[in-house]
């Protein structure tokens, strides 16, 4: 039997220098050669290229031999994509640089809160490690271009089992190439179904199978129907990829839904899909194993599982030793920076690779882990925020400047008008999580502790926190002696929870901040009850003095002449309105607490009105 696996290619050098290395070899060798680089000027045999943000595009498609430049920078998502796209016999050339001593990573600006590249030391040894166990020699032969019979018997097997189920939920669950849109495909012959995905070019191949009259839907088209002609099935292709808000209420619009999903590499990791979506409710799942895109035991899929750290951690069954051991990672030490990266993806629903460049190399971020015996049991990350300058301070109020970074810090400059925020020096936990079997232990209380004791040392003025509100988040951050401070007006897309903002002082500047920013909240909390369906009787007491404070006036001057947010306006506009009628302010707050759209032809152009209307009322305050 031929060895028929795809290979990786690796050539070191400039871009220029391998660009016009491998022109003779696209020209000779027939295949897409499609290419992604950042690179603007290529050789002319380069005609079938696209930019790494662009890779999504490539999803549902196949492809015969391409090449990945990295040599200014390394995004792994789209070498995830590219891979996932290569039918066998491909070869994958990996431009990488000539040097990584002082090699800067162009993509680091994607995902370290810093505008200016950074080395990326950590990612570099990680990946010249696993190069070292693959061939990177000019391969002899290129494979010519035409089918190879695929062995079915599984997806066949799949198939005629998903067709014998009367669960309401069922899911395919595969690694890249497995074939589950073709299976997909082949569904919609046997059942009366509609087909809905994050993106419909990614659905090639499900059409290739799929009946001719098979229709699609975008997601976000499908809720807004009010009418739902008769169908059986619900198809969604792709569904890790769909915001977890939304697919709920997919799930809730067809009699059947078949879902298909990949839970490794470009989609993250899948776990908020099947953590969070899927664990209270009644699912069949069905496991695609066997390639069909390219052979068992494959090279590049080995490089790509290697490279992206697909897989799970094995965890090991609890000891009688009690003794937990909490202590701050060294950042040069890899192999527990990965093990954190495998927790992360077992135990938190939004893990991605964007977190493992992020947890290998970025700034400003320290790595926590507790450990029992030697079993890693629960990590957290934290990054430094705060201590900037008074003119960036002031333009992130005035809504000029948002850059990169101080997550909670700017945002309580920017929507909660507090600029001492950012000016003091804080520590954000970014992200917390404990595997399943040590739960409810009282772990990451302790990670916590640690954590808030470290930052006192480091004197900071507090510890902050982002998260999307549940009764029991919230119940653990208030356990942990976090005092909320800041809820968004609206629900964030990824989770379809309002996210919430608090912090646990430690200086008298830092008691200080989160004072004032308490008593806003409840002044505030007064007009946001309205609008934002949360139980607010039960996490704030609201105060019901609502007359206009210098703040106010300050904030709505922030409105009226610069570019503070109508949302982080709106308690300082209702008490204005309360006590001056404005017509075109009454109408739009009135709309907004009511849900009705306004009778002009765009909000926007409202607000612009609102804010003239707003600046004439000062002038005749003559402030």
């Amino acid at each position: 039997m031929t060895n028929n696996t795809r290979r990786l290619w690796v050539l070191n050098g400039s871009p220029a220098q391998l660009f016009n290395r491998v022109s003779s070899i696209v020209q000779q060798q027939p295949g897409d050669w499609l290419t992604v680089t950042a690179q603007t000027n290529l050789p002319i045999a380069i005609k079938n290229h696209i930019q790494p943000n662009q890779s999504k595009s490539l999803l549902g498609q196949e492809f015969k031999h391409a090449i990945f430049d990295a040599t200014e920078g390394f995004n792994l998502d789209a070498f995830a994509m590219l891979a996932g796209t290569l039918v066998r016999d491909s070869v994958l050339i990996l431009f990488l640089p000539d040097d990584f001593a002082n090699w800067v990573d162009q993509d680091s600006i994607r995902w370290n809160e810093s505008p200016i590249p950074i080395g990326v030391p950590n990612f570099v040894h990680h990946l010249q490690q696993i190069l070292l166990e693959f061939t990177t020699k000019q391969p002899q032969i290129f494979a010519p271009l035409h089918d190879k019979q695929c062995d079915l018997t599984e997806q066949q097997y799949v198939l005629e089992q998903l067709l014998q189920s009367n669960n309401r939920l069922n899911i395919v669950i595969a690694k890249r190439g497995r074939g589950k849109s073709a299976l997909a495909g082949q569904f919609t012959h046997h059942h009366n179904c509609w087909v809905t995905a994050p993106n419909k070019n990614a659905l090639t191949t499900f059409f290739q199978f799929a009946k001719q009259e098979t229709p699609f839907y975008a997601p976000d088209q499908l809720i807004e129907m009010s009418e739902y002609p008769s169908f059986e099935w619900l198809i969604i292709d792709e569904a890790a990829m769909i915001p977890v808000p939304m697919l709920e209420q997919l799930l809730q619009l067809a009699p059947k839904v078949l879902l298909t999903t990949t839970v490794e590499g470009y989609e993250g990791t899948g776990q908020g899909f099947l953590l969070k979506l899927l664990n209270n409710q009644t699912t069949k799942r069905f496991y695609l194993n066997t390639p069909i895109r390219w052979q068992d035991n494959d090279q590049l899929e080995q490089f790509s599982d290697k490279l992206l750290l697909n897989g799970v951690m094995t965890i090991k069954s609890q000891t009688n030793e009690q003794t937990i051991a909490y202590s701050l990672t060294e950042r040069a030490d890899i192999e527990t920076l990965k093990s954190i990266y495998y927790l992360l993806k077992k135990a938190h629903y939004q893990t991605t690779l964007v977190d493992l460049r992020r947890l290998f190399d970025a700034q400003n971020l320290m790595v926590w882990q507790a450990k029992k015996s030697d079993q890693l049991i629960a990590a957290a990350i934290t990054i430094d925020e705060g201590k900037l300058s008074d003119e960036l301070i002031d333009a992130v109020w005035k809504g000029t400047r948002r850059p990169k970074g101080n997550l909670v810090a700017q945002s309580l400059v920017a929507h909660a008008g507090e600029k001492l925020a950012a000016k003091l020096k804080s520590v954000r936990i970014n992200r917390i999580a404990v595997i399943e079997p040590y739960r409810r232990q009282q772990i990451a209380k302790q990670l916590i502790e640690l954590i808030y004791q470290q930052a006192m040392k480091n004197n900071n003025d507090f510890v902050s926190v982002s998260f999307a509100y549940s009764e029991h988040n919230y119940q653990f951050w208030q356990a942990c002696g976090f005092i909320l401070v800041h809820i968004a007006s609206h629900k964030q897309a990824n989770s379809g929870s309002y996210s919430m903002m608090a912090i646990k002082p430690i200086t008298q500047q830092g008691h200080e901040l989160c004072q004032r920013l308490v008593q806003n909240l409840k002044r505030n909390g007064y007009w946001l009850n309205v609008i934002i369906d949360l139980p607010f009787s039960q996490l704030i007491t609201i105060d019901h003095q609502q007359t206009l404070t210098p703040q106010d006036y300050q904030e709505l001057q922030g409105f009226c002449y610069y570019h503070r947010p109508f949302e982080a306006s709106y308690p300082a506009l209702c008490r204005l309105e309360k006590i001056s009628k404005m017509s075109l302010l009454t109408e739009l707050l009135q709309s907004n607490r009511s849900g009705l759209t306004n009778q002009l032809t765009s909000r926007n152009e409202m607000i612009q009105a609102i804010k003239q209307e707003v600046k004439t009322w000062f002038e005749n305050q003559h402030i």
